[in-house]
């Protein structure tokens, strides 16, 4: 399932060090796309996740205190464009977020 998640970010250096970091995610999860903002306190991400609660439950524990998230949960059936899957860009070709 895709899930879009909007970062609304309240400590950026801290959110983009974790990014950065590349953190192992857990089996069944893929970030799809990471879309920064130009304002630095937003991103979005599509998400390839088992449902939208249990991303939300992964994403807010690991984000815990930098951001505050919103979920969409995508309706595969009438939406256009999804990616089955994406190159990371070369500096991030082994990302996990």
């Amino acid at each position: 399932m895709h899930v879009l998640v909007n970062h609304s970010i309240s400590s950026p250096e801290g959110f983009w060090s974790l990014v950065k970091a590349n953190p192992a995610l857990p089996e069944g999860f893929t970030v799809q796309s990471l879309m920064a903002g130009t304002d630095p306190s937003e991103a979005a991400c599509l998400w390839n996740a088992p449902d939208a609660e249990s991303l939300k439950a992964m994403m807010d524990g690991m984000f815990s205190g930098l951001c505050t998230n919103s979920y969409m949960a995508i309706n595969e059936e009438i939406s256009f464009g999804l990616p089955e899957t994406i190159s990371a860009p070369k500096d991030m070709e082994d990302s996990h977020i």
